[in-house]
């Protein structure tokens, strides 16, 4: 298939259509759909922060400290999915990343972040395997403040397209409503937040699980919720205990957070509205973890 890219003219936000190309392959339809998904999720956080993204949906991500203890906890998420993935991260890559990523079998596909740092750009361009294989693009300085309401989301159908507003709003602990007996712990609220948000970045329906701030298994596109479930907790195995659990969407029936409870899941955050709602509340007070309603859903198709 032949394909374009088209650029708005006057656009100042930084994105992949603004971004310095440094070096690589010539970038694909896919490659520039998977960056504009991957720096659409980084642009969530303020901190050092990495994702992995793989066909646009978050396989890894994580918030540390420092971008390479971020980027090392991201790969955990699913190392499998991770080789020939793209990355985001919300800080210039410095060598301790590079090291990270041309060590063992790992390769990305590309890297999306506010800059190269010249001794990492030598060493993942002169790295056997990687060389001029890897796309590095430069985008600038970004934060959660960057992004321009103004900016419409477009779909093209056949006969015509689609136009919506950019899904911007990520509801955290002070939006949230605790509906279940047990109330969240203050640790428990913050691995919340960063769950939905990154719920919100993965294809409905989506299910993430989370422990600290760093992605454990992702349950994304599947056609019901509760396969979605059993998907992320096949994804983190033993880690799914002690995690907490973000959907995208309400839960239609309880059996959704049954899974989820039987694999260990100890809090978790939903938008509510199902006409069930009193069931999948009444199951989560039975294992007695709490729950919260973000009272928003932010379905991604």
């Amino acid at each position: 298939q032949r394909a374009a890219f088209y650029r708005f003219s006057g656009s100042t936000e930084p994105s992949v259509g603004t971004a310095e190309v440094l070096s690589g392959k010539a970038l694909s339809y896919n490659n520039l759909v998977d960056l504009d998904a991957a720096l659409a999720l980084a642009k969530e956080f303020d901190e050092p922060f990495a994702c992995v993204i793989k066909h646009t949906n978050p396989c890894g991500a994580a918030a540390a400290e420092t971008l390479e203890a971020a980027l090392a906890e991201a790969w955990t998420g699913d190392p499998i999915s991770a080789f020939g993935s793209v990355l985001a991260l919300t800080r210039p890559v410095n060598l301790a990343c590079a090291e990270f990523l041309v060590s063992g079998n790992r390769f990305v596909e590309a890297i999306i972040a506010p800059a190269i740092d010249d001794d990492a750009f030598e060493l993942l361009t002169k790295k056997p395997k990687w060389g001029k294989s890897v796309r590095l693009l430069a985008c600038g300085d970004f934060s959660p403040a960057v992004r321009r309401a103004g900016e419409v989301e477009l779909g093209k159908l056949v006969g015509g397209f689609l136009l919506q507003e950019r899904d911007l709003p990520c509801e955290g602990a002070d939006r949230f409503r605790v509906v279940t007996k047990t109330e969240p712990s203050a640790a428990q609220m913050a691995e919340l937040t960063f769950a939905n948000k990154i719920a919100k970045h993965v294809k409905s329906n989506a299910i993430v699980l989370v422990a600290g701030q760093t992605v454990r298994g992702v349950g994304a596109g599947q056609m019901s919720r509760v396969d979605s479930v059993r998907l992320a907790v096949s994804k983190a195995g033993e880690r799914a205990t002690g995690s907490v659990l973000a959907s995208d969407a309400f839960f239609p029936f309880p059996d959704g957070v049954e899974a989820a409870i039987q694999a260990g899941v100890s809090a978790i955050v939903e938008p509510g509205g199902s006409i069930r709602d009193d069931q999948v509340i009444a199951a989560c007070d039975a294992a007695r973890i709490p729950m919260v309603f973000s009272d928003a859903r932010h379905f991604r198709h």
